[in-house]
Order: structure tokens, then sequence, then C-alpha cells
């Protein structure tokens, strides 16, 4: 439900000119000049109308407390609250939780609250939701080593997922509860939650604290973050069938030079870059059924150690247009990094004009011009994004 417009917004902002930072990224790494004496850094993503975050500013007055809420017809009411309680250890931010690199440095947060965030039901948005591993390994880049996340939520579903998404991103699990006040009220409610434990409703909370991120392996951290496909190394009697499905797209291939067939599979599998081993190359197919529905070839370390190569992504013409080569993609780059790479590169026909765009929507950047490795040495824009 959308929050009714509040009269006299504007004016009533200003009126809490004290508490409302203006310019967050301004304030980057300097926080606690505002005050010097703090403790802690408490930071709360959806503040909402703010009696959470008055009542627990107001409880630690020894520690330093951010807001950051996105609808300001709520946010002006927070601010209104803590005004009125005199508190003076609590600051306001009209943002986004997507953004917070842009507003603390790296472990500048001690504390993280996530109270009664939208749970986005829909799998297809599940990206949205703000216990997504992919918001969790943004918050460990402003939390200190050992910080902490508090989330409370009254939707089951959306508490049971994240369960699953808090050990990826590197937290470690504790006070898990799905009827936190069973036995009476603990700690501070927010509004919602006061509405919600009146009405029978139980409400889930956990601690998850950041511990150092595994190195998982770059094949399993795919599977992990695709789970609708299977993944596996092309084994020699299906490489008939990913050429079948390479020659489903003539025009690519034209661009290259020769089109598909099941011998330039077997020769791909096997070519390296220079100073390459073939443990260090994966040239796998995503399966659907009994069909091959994409083909990527990534090897490891090249050409840095910490670097990985994207040589090739291939995606069925049927799928294109969906999202599903930016889905594949993150999931690369995502398995990258829990594997340990701080950066990505890759080398695109210059001729690939569609594919030049899809790889700059997707963050990498043109390096130089070059040619690719092989008899065919095409010419390549050479691109890298870090990770």
């Amino acid at each position: 439900m959308r929050m009714r417009k509040k009269k006299n917004l504007a004016f009533r902002m200003e009126a809490c000119a004290e508490l409302w930072v203006k310019d967050p990224a301004g304030e980057w790494g300097r926080w606690r000049a505002r005050k010097p004496d703090a403790h802690r850094l408490r930071l709360e993503l959806g503040c909402g109308k703010g009696r959470f975050t008055a009542e627990t500013a107001a409880a630690h007055p020894e520690d330093l407390y951010v807001a950051v809420e996105r609808v300001p017809d709520a946010m002006v009411i927070a601010m209104e609250r803590c005004q009125a309680l005199g508190l003076t250890n609590v600051f306001f931010i009209d943002g986004d939780a997507a953004a917070l690199e842009e507003y603390f440095a790296p472990g500048e947060v001690d504390l993280l609250y996530i109270n009664f965030c939208d749970p986005w039901p829909s799998v297809k948005h599940s990206r949205r939701r703000l216990t997504h591993e992919g918001f969790l390994r943004g918050y460990r880049r402003v939390l200190r080593e050992g910080g902490q996340i508090h989330f409370k939520t009254d939707n089951r579903a959306l508490f049971d997922w994240s369960q699953f998404q808090f050990p990826k991103a590197g937290f470690a699990l504790s006070q898990v509860t799905r009827d936190l006040h069973g036995d009476g009220v603990q700690g501070i409610m927010t509004d919602y939650e006061e509405k919600f434990h009146a009405l029978g409703v139980p409400i889930n909370r956990c601690v998850a604290t950041m511990e150092a991120l595994p190195d998982v392996p770059l094949e399993e951290g795919l599977r992990r973050r695709l789970p609708r496909w299977d993944i596996r190394p092309v084994e020699k009697g299906e490489v008939a069938a990913v050429a079948g499905l390479l020659r489903g797209d003539p025009d690519y291939f034209a661009l290259e030079g020769r089109q598909p067939t099941p011998q330039s599979v077997k020769e791909d599998r096997a070519l390296l870059p220079p100073r390459c081993t073939a443990e260090q190359k994966h040239y796998l197919a995503l399966w659907e059924g009994d069909a091959p529905q994409a083909v990527l070839d990534l090897v490891e370390g090249y050409p840095r150690e910490r670097t990985l190569f994207v040589g090739f992504l291939f995606l069925a013409p049927g799928l294109r247009g969906q999202g599903t080569g930016r889905e594949l993609m993150d999931a690369v780059l995502s398995a990258a990094g829990d594997a340990g790479f701080d950066s990505a590169r890759l080398a695109c026909l210059l001729q690939n004009d569609a594919g030049h765009a899809f790889w700059r929507a997707m963050g990498f950047g043109d390096l130089r011009e070059d040619r690719t490795i092989g008899e065919r040495a095409n010419p390549v824009w050479i691109m890298e994004r870090l990770l």
C-alpha cells in the first residue's frame, strides 16, 4: 500500500534539517566526525516511520545511528519523532540500500538492521529482496570484520529463504527464532511489528555475523546460483549435441569465420591461452533435459592469477531477449568472486556490435584492440571489469 503524500512535506523536511543528511556521499569515511565519541555506527535500512529508529537511538546514546529510507513521506515522520525526543545521535538519508557503498567507506558500519523489508514474493523479483545474496555481499563492503546484521520479518517464506542466503554471502547465523515474542515482547518494536504482533502473527528474527568468505570452486559456485540448469563439462560424447546448439546462430559464426562442427567443438575444448594448463579450463554446457541450452568457456588465472577469462558465452537463440544472458553472466561473475578472483576479462569480436553492447552493459570496459589466439586470429576488443 502506498503511503499518502504528506502536506507541506518540503517544509517539514527542512524543519528537520539538522537530522537530514542531504549529501551522504560527502560523508563517506567521515561519519564518526558527527559523533567523535561514538562506540559503534548503527545503520538501519528502511526505517519507515521511525519508531524503532528513535527508541533504539535513545536507548544507545553512546552510538551513532544512521537510518536510510527511500520514501520521504515516511522519513519525515521518523525525523520528527527523533527531533521531538531531542536526539542528537541519529541522522537520516533519503536514499536506497543499493547505494550504500557510495555513502559508507569499507568497514565504517558496525551493525546493520533490516526490519520488515519488502518480501518481493515473485521468484523473478528475488534479487530485489534486501536479504538476497547480492545485497548481502554489498553490505560486506561497508561492514567491519565481525560486523552484524539484525534481521526481522513477519514473512515466514522470506525468513526461511534468507537462511540460505546469509551463509552463501559469508554470514554465520545465530539467535534464530520464528516466534520472537512468543514468551513476551522482546526488544524494541517497529510500528509495523506491533500491529502484526497484536494480530497474533509470529515475528521471525536472526543475527548474521560477518565471517571470511570461503573460496568456493568455480563450477560449484555456478551450480549454486543456477539450479535450473544441469551444468557440467562437455564430454566427448556430447560434442555433436553442442555443435548442433551452436549452429543455431550461423550469423555469429559468420563473423568468426567458420561454422561449428563436432570437430571444432573438440578443438575449442582443448584450446588454451599461453602458459595455461588443462586444469584451468572449464568448457561447460548448461543442459535442460536432454538438450544443451548454453555453452561457457572459462579459464582461471589468465592473464593474471586472480583474473577469470571468459573465452566464450553462447545462449540458445530462443532464450535470448529474456534476461537469461545477464542471469548467466551475473552468476559467472559472482561465482568468480566466491572462487577468489578479483576481475574478469574477455575478448569480443570487433565486428560483433551486439555482443560489445551486451558486455558494456555487464560492466566491462574496453582495454585495447587485439587479436585472438589460434589460426583464425580474429580482431577483438579486450574488455575487463573488476569484481
